[in-house]
């Protein structure tokens, strides 16, 4: 049965809170604790008009006057969202959401409503929402509240005329955190909004956060989500594959911001920046053809299985990603002489070095932004995404001939495939090359064309000291691909004026004509200037001579490193 007197109650209640906070607080709309108290006052106007019309609808006149409060008014209790302040801290359990002051089944309803034993009459103060410490404004509403008119004139609402002073939605960007410590999750998180679990309050994830929340930290983020689209669709897909968390997706941002092609002052290489003592048992190939640290799509299977690996001997995603950093071996040392399993407990404890102490919350902090970037404003979207197919090449290709054959550009064929040494597909079988989704017929059709020349050649005639590595060295062209491009030649059989067919990987170097028989008889009377990226080997294919006859004539030696701008002796006579 609906309580008259309480209902009457509420009705004053919520008109002298709307009334005090919009007269009394008035003043501060011009900063954001203003626009917030502006906030509340509607909110509690709408509480008001919600009272008025169930007291309407039970037959009771809410406009009767309220006799004086005969009895103390309790302690008034701030719901506080944001870090803690001594003074104005919500009691532990107290939720940070807006409680019905009628609702007797919310845990806060003892802060808000009046008790079972309090006589009818009893005046409650309302329970503001604050956004961080209560300023002076704030505190001073109190005795506003406390000292309203014994007889308060309510104005009648109608249902529309309530529902017009509801706030508007909040904004999808929520209140930055302190990088304090606060005393609760932030409101916006939801239970099982995060696959790992973020550590709030923990001073240095939310330091890191602080900095990325900043402008110049958003920009950046935005840059190198950018950098990474090509590469998230497929890391995406492979994560729900492995069923591991969302959150590893934004791992390479730190490794290497999305860089295939770094390397770090330890030697790691790639987007997910292996060593090569790091990649045993993950299928990862290193040879003369190919580095696969650098394959986007094998890089990210292997490391989102080490990943796996280190969560199955860990048990824990903060303990997994430390592991990624610094070795699964370090980290069970330091569980072993720290005797738990917690990272920031083992951190603090100086049990990890410096490096992947920061390297955790660090990650933590950009994940807890970027899972979902539209809360923060930052405008992410992966449409439409970025795919890409495989093509097995049956023969060595070159990707720029390719390109030209198939209408795809050399430069989405070179970055997916930064793994080769050479802008040459690798001729042992297995190789899978990356292409553009709905591309791979086009690349297809020109692989399987016969007519088409997809690698360039030139000639090489055996003279007297040659052997087939030293040819390889002069030209830059691994063993194995000068013998599958000469059948049945045996490498440690080869003879004078023999005439070897040699595959041209890198650019710059030109068709070979026949040489002289002596360089010696070559008359050196022409002046070169050295551009950058000349070596001895590439101007001695591009003159002709052997490349110990150039460095003599000049007094270098063969490993001599050539200054661009200075002037070498040449013959006169250019191919």
């Amino acid at each position: 049965m609906t309580d008259p007197s309480r209902l009457r109650l509420t009705c004053a209640l919520a008109a002298a809170a709307a009334m005090a906070w919009a007269s009394g607080l008035g003043s501060a709309q011009g900063s954001a604790q203003g626009s917030l108290t502006a906030a509340t006052a509607v909110a509690t106007a709408a509480v008001a008009a919600t009272a008025v019309a169930t007291a309407s609808a039970a037959g009771i006149d809410a406009q009767t006057p309220i006799q004086p409060a005969t009895a103390a008014l309790p302690d008034t209790r701030w719901r506080h969202v944001g870090p803690p302040d001594p003074a104005t801290a919500t009691p532990t359990g107290t939720s940070a959401a807006v409680a019905d002051p009628i609702d007797t089944s919310d845990p806060t309803a003892s802060a808000a409503a009046p008790s079972s034993s309090a006589t009818q009459g009893d005046t409650v103060a309302p329970t503001p929402i604050i956004y961080g410490p209560p300023s002076p404004a704030d505190l001073a509403a109190l005795p506003l509240l406390a000292a309203a008119p014994t007889a308060v004139p309510i104005v009648a609402l109608t249902p529309d005329a309530a529902s017009s002073l509801m706030p508007a939605e909040p904004s999808a960007s929520p209140p930055a955190l302190s990088t304090a410590q606060p005393s609760q999750v932030p409101p916006f998180v939801r239970e099982g909004d995060f696959d790992i679990p973020m550590p709030w309050g923990e001073p240095s994830f939310e330091a890191w956060r602080a900095a990325y929340l900043s402008d110049g930290g958003k920009k950046w983020l935005e840059a190198m989500v950018e950098r990474g689209r090509p590469w998230m669709s497929f890391i995406m897909e492979k994560i729900y594959a492995y069923d591991l968390p969302s959150e590893l997706a934004w791992l390479p941002m730190i490794e290497s911001e999305y860089t295939s092609d770094a390397v770090s002052r330890s030697g790691a290489v790639g987007m997910w920046q292996f060593m090569r003592n790091s990649v045993g048992g993950y299928g990862i190939r290193i040879d003369d053809w190919v580095d696969e640290r650098r394959d986007f799509m094998k890089a990210t299977d292997a490391a989102l299985r080490k990943l796996a690996d280190n969560f199955q001997a860990l048990g824990s995603w903060d303990l997994a990603i430390a592991a990624y950093n610094t070795g699964l071996g370090a980290v069970l040392h330091a569980e072993e002489k720290g005797g738990n399993k917690d990272f920031f407990a083992l951190r603090d404890a100086g049990l990890l070095s410096r490096e992947t102490s920061d390297y955790v919350p660090k990650f933590l902090a950009i994940a807890s932004i970027l899972r979902y970037p539209a809360r923060f404003g930052l405008p992410i979207s992966w449409d439409p995404p970025v795919e890409w197919e495989t093509v097995e090449p049956e023969r060595s290709v070159d990707l720029g001939l390719l390109a030209t054959a198939s209408g795809v550009p050399l430069s989405r064929l070179e970055r997916a495939n930064s793994e080769l040494r050479y802008a040459v597909t690798p001729p042992w079988k297995g190789y899978l090359l990356k292409v553009p989704k709905g591309a791979a017929a086009s690349i297809s059709a020109a692989l399987d064309d016969p007519s088409k020349k997809l690698l360039r050649y030139t000639l090489h005639t055996v003279r007297s000291g040659d052997s087939v590595s030293a040819i390889s060295r002069n030209y830059q062209t691994p063993v194995q691909l000068i013998v599958e491009a000469n059948p049945g030649l045996q490498p440690s059989r080869i003879r004078i004026g023999q005439v070897l067919v040699i595959p041209v990987l890198k650019d710059g170097v030109p068709p070979r004509q026949p040489p002289p028989s002596e360089d010696s008889a070559i008359p050196f009377t022409g002046t070169y200037v050295v551009q950058k990226g000349d070596s001895l080997w590439s101007l001695a294919l591009r003159y002709d001579v052997r490349p110990e006859t150039l460095a003599e004539r000049n007094g270098l030696e063969l490993t001599s490193v050539l200054r661009e701008g200075a002037s070498l002796s040449v013959p006169i006579t250019k191919p």
